[in-house]
């Protein structure tokens, strides 16, 4: 792959401060933003919308879900498809020198491995379709640590850049398979990830193990394995905790909130929710807000 350089080269002084060796954004792509590399390492996802990405002399449609690695050195910008303002393209930038990914090395030696693949800076660049929407949850949680900054926002963002770097590592190990031949337990990642992107719509086992490419029997051995519960018992849990937050942070009703997380049986959610949480969904409320 031939390495084009542009001349106009972005300095990681720009965005790296003593104590924020992460820079995060959500950018509005336009067509003001010249061709441009960077003296550091850039993942970018894009969120919403669609356009094209040059990137080294190609050009690449791109659309919600595409995601890009990009080592140092490579010139490359976003064009959107449109410049109607109610179709933008919307892409999360996540910005780190090559000296970070070294510090995540040491602060997960079990990742080592993974960590030097991406230090490296005469890595390729690539990318992805995220089609089961996980990296758009840990983008989303990025942007949110990065933005409000809480007490420990660093370590976190450090363990979701990890997890990001992991699961690109694993996808590029996997790129010489078919989609067909992916292994099992991929398939079920991707199954579970959905799950947490639309546990309100009308799941089922048997749809989620046809997406898979696995039998039912298959599907539920493998997702007991890798989460420890049943794929009903999950999205239950799933639902659940949905609906605390929405109990404790709005103030719906208890049949709007049972809708919203995808229970149309009221009753049914009432005596579920009690037998998980311990108490009737009122009583949640009142105990929540009453402790704050």
């Amino acid at each position: 792959m031939t390495v084009r350089r542009s001349s106009f080269v972005m300095s990681g002084e720009e965005f790296f401060g003593p104590d924020t060796p992460v820079y995060v954004n959500r950018a509005y792509e336009n067509f003001e933003l010249h061709e441009h590399s960077h003296e550091f390492v850039e993942i970018t996802y894009v969120s919403e919308g669609s356009g094209v990405h040059y990137i080294d002399d190609e050009a690449l449609p791109v659309e919600h879900g595409t995601l890009f690695f990009i080592p140092v050195g490579r010139s490359h910008v976003f064009r959107p498809r449109t410049t109607k303002k109610d179709r933008p393209l919307i892409v999360y930038n996540c910005l780190f020198p090559v000296t970070y990914v070294s510090g995540l090395r040491d602060a997960f030696p079990q990742a080592g491995d993974i960590c030097d693949c991406f230090a490296d800076e005469h890595a390729d660049w690539f990318s992805i379709k995220d089609s089961a929407g996980a990296y758009h949850l840990l983008f989303q949680e990025l942007y949110s640590e990065f933005s409000a900054r809480p007490p420990g926002y660093l370590a976190v963002m450090a363990a979701l850049i990890v997890r990001i770097l992991t699961g690109l590592y694993r996808q590029q190990l996997q790129s010489g398979t078919s989609a067909g031949a992916r292994p099992q337990s991929v398939a079920v990642e991707e199954a579970i990830a959905y799950i947490k992107s639309n546990y309100a719509g009308g799941l089922t086992l048997s749809g989620l193990a046809a997406a898979a490419n696995l039998s039912q029997r298959q599907f539920s051995r493998l997702f007991r394995h890798q989460t420890g519960m049943s794929f009903t018992g999950y999205l239950h849990n799933i639902r659940m905790d949905a609906a605390c937050r929405l109990l404790a942070d709005t103030s719906r009703s208890v049949a709007e909130i049972a809708a919203a997380v995808g229970y149309a049986d009221l009753k049914f959610f009432h005596q579920l929710f009690k037998r998980k949480i311990g108490m009737a969904p009122r009583q949640y409320r009142v105990s929540v807000r009453a402790g704050e």
